[in-house]
């Protein structure tokens, strides 16, 4: 049986970015949670100190001060956290970036579109995904 999403954490420093997400999620399914910040050290901060964890974590790999790759690691090294699937959304596409990535635990490394239509499409995407 198919596990259904029922919170995601976003980790985008783009306000733009985190507002399409919102707008397509909530167009699609407006009972799933959304949980934005706008810097890895806020992630890790709210996975380390709630109870409320999310089924999911959408991450961008060009963050400000901590990247993503780094806390992406962070997330896959601590116990309590490495079960979550990370599904990283970036504009970066070189194919080192991708394998260091997966290699460091990423679920799926989906690159951002240019257009509003494929946004809404990898949003759908990211919705019927398996989660482990």
């Amino acid at each position: 049986m198919k596990k259904e999403i029922k919170h995601i954490c976003l980790a985008e420093d783009d306000p733009d970015d985190h507002y399409l997400f919102l707008d397509v999620l909530t167009e699609i399914d407006k009972n799933i949670k959304l949980s934005w910040f706008q810097t890895c050290e806020d992630l890790l901060k709210f996975l380390r100190s709630t109870s409320d964890l999310p089924c999911l974590i959408v991450m961008d790999m060009n963050m400000p001060k901590m990247s993503g790759q780094t806390c992406l690691t962070s997330i896959k090294k601590e116990a309590k956290l490495q079960h979550i699937p990370v599904i990283i959304f970036s504009t970066a596409t070189e194919s080192s970036i991708i394998d260091m990535a997966q290699k460091a635990g990423a679920y799926k490394y989906i690159v951002k579109p240019f257009s509003l239509n494929e946004f809404r499409d990898i949003v759908r995407e990211i919705l019927a995904t398996t989660l482990p």
